[in-house]
C-alpha cells in the first residue's frame, strides 16, 4: 500500500510531539546530513531532553521481497534515485575528500561480504535446528 494512503500525515516526523519527543525529518539518501541529524539527537537525549524520532526519507531500489518483482516502479523514477544513491556518493565523497582510497574501500567491501556470508549461515543452520510447531 501507498504510504500516502496509509497514514493520516505521511510525513511522520511531525508526529514526534504527540509523543512527548522532537521530530526531524532528513533527506536518507545523504549519508552525512542522517550523520548529522543522529548526532544532534544523540546529543539531545545526553542532555536529557528525551528521544527524537527522526524521519529518513529514503528510495526502495528493491521489492519488499523475494516474491515482489517491482514491476509496478517507474523506471524514470528509478533511474533518478539511482544516480542519488547513498552508498555511491559516500564512496565519491570519501574519495575525493581522501579520507579513504580505492582499494581501503574495497577492503571494507570483502570485510562487509564476510560478515554477511557468516550471518546468513548462521541464520542457516540455527534455522535447520528449530522446530516451528507448537
Amino acid at each position: 500500500m501507498s504510504h500516502l494512503r496509509a497514514t493520516s500525515d505521511p510525513e511522520i516526523w511531525k508526529k514526534g510531539p504527540a509523543f512527548g519527543m522532537a521530530g526531524v525529518h532528513v533527506d536518507g539518501m545523504d549519508v552525512l546530513k542522517v550523520r548529522e541529524v543522529a548526532k544532534e539527537a544523540i546529543e539531545r537525549a545526553r542532555r536529557g531532553e528525551g528521544p527524537t524520532l527522526v524521519e529518513c526519507e529514503t528510495y526502495r531500489f528493491r521489492g519488499h521481497s523475494l516474491a515482489d518483482l517491482d514491476e509496478l516502479s517507474d523506471p524514470a523514477e528509478k533511474a533518478r534515485y539511482a544516480a542519488r544513491d547513498p552508498i555511491s556518493a559516500l564512496k565519491k565523497y570519501m574519495i575525493e575528500n581522501k579520507l579513504a582510497n580505492e582499494q581501503e574501500l574495497k577492503s571494507i567491501e570483502k570485510k562487509i561480504d564476510e560478515i554477511l556470508d557468516d550471518a546468513v549461515e548462521y541464520s542457516d543452520e540455527t534455522i535447520k535446528g528449530r522446530s516451528w510447531s507448537h
